[in-house]
């Protein structure tokens, strides 16, 4: 099982993880990382010790709100940095229920990086734009 972690400014990740299981019901390797209150450094170790204490071996996506943000350069530093976790790591910006919802059904089914293309893919196709 893929891991999941939401790394998001104020409670959107607490408002998408009520949704999400709302509609799939609880999920397992599920954690919500808020930056309210956080410095750079607090949101680090934070975020750090999660993808640590994250018990599944087949690695960690973390969904992030807004690209280039704290959340974001937090997200990039813990996955990609060499003093980082040994999993297997991703990180996803622009975070949205259809990508979590597609997710949550697949990451039993899939790797980390065939499941994230499909993410990618499904986020966008859930904007729609009509004038």
């Amino acid at each position: 099982m893929v891991g999941c972690i939401l790394l998001t400014h104020g409670d959107l990740g607490s408002g998408l993880k009520a949704t999400l299981e709302g509609i799939m019901g609880r999920q397992n390797g599920l954690t919500v990382i808020s930056n309210v209150g956080l410095g750079k450094e607090e949101l680090l170790s934070a975020l750090r010790q999660c993808s640590i204490d994250q018990s599944c071996d087949d690695g960690v996506v973390i969904f992030v709100d807004m690209f280039g943000t704290s959340c974001w350069q937090t997200a990039k530093k813990v996955a990609f940095d060499s003093g980082g976790p040994q999993k297997k790591m991703a990180v996803i910006t622009g975070v949205n229920l259809p990508m979590l919802v597609k997710f949550f059904s697949l990451r039993d089914s899939l790797p980390v990086d065939e499941l994230v293309p499909l993410l990618k893919q499904e986020g966008e196709a859930g904007i729609i734009i009509e004038s």
